[in-house]
C-alpha cells in the first residue's frame, strides 16, 4: 500500500513538472507559426518622412513571396494607402528576392501618371488587409494600420536658412577675428602697439575712463616687456652667429705655395710628346693668279 502511494505521488510530481514545459513549446510553437508583422519603415506613429518616393517597409515574421500570379495580386489588394480625408493613393507592391527570408516587403507610391500628389506635413496610413497570405498559405488573420506624417517642408526650409545664416555669421566672426589677431602680432612684431580711445572704449563697455587708461598702460607694458626679451633672445642668437663665423675652420688646410707632385712622395711621371706639325698642302688657287691664266693653264695640259 505504501509502495503504491508513493508510485502515486512520484507521477504526480513528474506530471506537475513537466506539464509547463510541454505548454511553453507549444506556446513557442504556435508564435513561430504565427504570420505577423514584425517591424516597419516608417514606424506607426513617425513624423518627418519623406515626402520623395514615399514608400514603406514592412518585415513580416514568414516570407511572403507567393509562387502563384494569382495570390500576388490578390495580396496587392490587401495594400490601401489613403491622405487624411480617406482618399486612396496608388500604390505598387514589391516583394525581396534577397531578403524573401525575413519577409521584406515594400508598398511604394506610384502617383507618376495621376494627379494625385504626396504633401509635406500630412497624415497617411497604410492598411494591410487580414487576408494577405504568406508563401506557405497562412493569412494575417486581422487587419493592420500604420499611420505616419510626411516632412513639414516649409519647417525644415527655415531651419536649414537659420543653420545657413548662422554658419556664415560665424564664418565671418571668426574670421575677422583671425585677421584681427594677425593684424596685432604683426604690429608688436613691429614695435607698434594698439592705439585705445578711452571715452569711446568705456561709452562701450561702461566702465571709467580711468581704469580703461591704467588697464591700456598695463597692456602696452607688457607688450613692451615681451617686445624687449624678443629682441634680446634674436641679438643673442645674431652674435652667436657672428662669433661662429669669426672661428676659422679646423677642418681647412692651408700651404705656402704651389710644389710638385714628387715632393709629396709620388713617383708618377708624366710622358710628354711632341707632335709634328702638319704639312701645308698646295693651294689650288695659287697666290697672284687669275682666274684667266688659271684656265689657260688648265687648257695646256689637257693637250
Amino acid at each position: 500500500m505504501k509502495r503504491i502511494g508513493a508510485l502515486v505521488c512520484l507521477i504526480i510530481m513528474m506530471t506537475s513538472i513537466l506539464a509547463p514545459a510541454s505548454f511553453a513549446a507549444n506556446d513557442a510553437n504556435s508564435q513561430k507559426s504565427q504570420f505577423e508583422i514584425v517591424s516597419s519603415t516608417p514606424h506607426d506613429g513617425d513624423q518627418g518622412v519623406a515626402v520623395e518616393n514615399l514608400s514603406v517597409k514592412i518585415y513580416f515574421s514568414k516570407e511572403v513571396m507567393p509562387d502563384n500570379d494569382k495570390v500576388r495580386k490578390a495580396n496587392a489588394k490587401e495594400f490601401k494607402l489613403t491622405d487624411k480625408k480617406g482618399k486612396k493613393i496608388p500604390v505598387k507592391v514589391y516583394y525581396s528576392e534577397k531578403e524573401r527570408e525575413d519577409g521584406l516587403l515594400m508598398v511604394v507610391s506610384d502617383i507618376t501618371n495621376s494627379d494625385i500628389t504626396i504633401k509635406s506635413n500630412a497624415s497617411y496610413t497604410l492598411t494591410i488587409g487580414k487576408n494577405l497570405q504568406a508563401t506557405d498559405g497562412s493569412k494575417l488573420g486581422t487587419t493592420q494600420t500604420i499611420k505616419f506624417r510626411t516632412l513639414d517642408r516649409d519647417k525644415s526650409t527655415k531651419i536649414y536658412t537659420i543653420m545657413m545664416v548662422v554658419m556664415i555669421a560665424g564664418m565671418i566672426f571668426f574670421t575677422s577675428r583671425s585677421a584681427k589677431k594677425a593684424m596685432q602680432k604683426e604690429n608688436q612684431e613691429k614695435g607698434k602697439s594698439e592705439t585705445v580711445n578711452p571715452y569711446k572704449e568705456a561709452k562701450r563697455t561702461g566702465k571709467s575712463v580711468e581704469e580703461i587708461v591704467k588697464k591700456d598702460a598695463q597692456r602696452k607694458a607688457k607688450e613692451a616687456e615681451a617686445l624687449a626679451k624678443k629682441k634680446a633672445k634674436d641679438d643673442e642668437i645674431l652674435a652667436a652667429l657672428e662669433e661662429k663665423d669669426d672661428e676659422p675652420a679646423s677642418e681647412n688646410k692651408r700651404v705656402s705655395g704651389r710644389r710638385p707632385i714628387s715632393a709629396a712622395g709620388s713617383e708618377y711621371k708624366v710622358k710628354v710628346v711632341k707632335t709634328q706639325k702638319p704639312e701645308k698642302k698646295a693651294s689650288t688657287n695659287p697666290k697672284g693668279q687669275t682666274g684667266k691664266q688659271k684656265n689657260t693653264k688648265n687648257k695646256g695640259k689637257k693637250k
